[in-house]
């Protein structure tokens, strides 16, 4: 796990506040994952804890878009819990046949692992009316935590693996509100194997006639799955979340 202080990720969060904006003005679709945007949220847990986000977009001449998201999260006492960092590049699709995609990177810092995550996003078109879908399938590189070698009993820190996930969108009102869900999983394998199913369910509505302003419930539940000769645990826990995201 990186050693970041509170100092730190405030810092961190404050210069992408000020990063420039660089892509134009566009109405915000935060139920299309293929829609590149600039936007950061706020939000508070029913745990006491704190997390905060930003996400910048970019142009490129050859019609292709990139958008990063930075996120970290402090728990009750204020000290620092996780963070992630995403990254995705859209290749425009006009075909009618095949899917809309975007290349993705995600990095995950938590008190497990730091792991990496190379893989590809799709865009299905479900054939419904405001039903979106997403798979998202990638390679996996993490390094495990230094308590978790501990409480394992491992000599090496360095695993592989795998990460797969299901983004699944329904806007339902014509204001734009929608709901998701969307499990997340991430698997490693070396001297310890690690397995984290995250499953995320989201009510999102717009504040602004324009929106661009949001609030949000987030419920995500998290189970993680430790195993080796020394260390066989499970934990399962669930978080509520109430989010304000509003986009620039």
């Amino acid at each position: 796990m990186m050693k970041i202080n509170t100092k730190s990720m405030t810092s961190l969060l404050a210069i992408a506040f000020t990063a420039p904006s660089i892509a134009e003005e566009k109405t915000p679709d935060p139920a299309d994952l293929t829609a590149t945007n600039r936007s950061a949220y706020v939000a508070l847990n029913n745990k006491g804890g704190f997390k905060g986000s930003i996400s910048g977009d970019m142009s490129f001449q050859n019609g292709q878009t990139g958008m990063f998201t930075l996120e970290a999260a402090m728990d009750r006492d204020g000290k620092y819990s996780d963070s992630r960092f995403q990254y995705f590049h859209v290749i425009p699709n006009d075909s009618k046949i095949l899917p809309r995609y975007a290349a993705s990177l995600d990095v995950i810092d938590n008190a497990l692992f730091t792991s990496v995550s190379p893989g590809v996003t799709l865009a299905i078109d479900s054939g419904v009316k405001g039903l979106n879908i997403f798979p998202r399938a990638g390679a996996l590189a993490g390094k495990l935590s230094d308590d978790l070698k501990s409480v394992s009993n491992s000599n090496d820190d360095f695993a592989y693996g795998g990460s797969a996930a299901l983004y699944i969108f329904y806007t339902a009102g014509k204001d734009g509100t929608y709901f998701g869900f969307f499990p997340e999983y991430n698997y490693l394998s070396g001297d310890v194997d690690v397995s984290v199913l995250n499953t995320n369910f989201v009510m999102s509505t717009p504040f602004s006639q324009d929106r661009t302003r949001w609030g949000q419930i987030k419920v995500t539940n998290t189970n993680t799955k430790l195993r080796n000769s020394t260390i066989n645990e499970s934990f399962n826990d669930t978080v509520v979340w109430a989010n304000y995201k509003f986009y620039f």
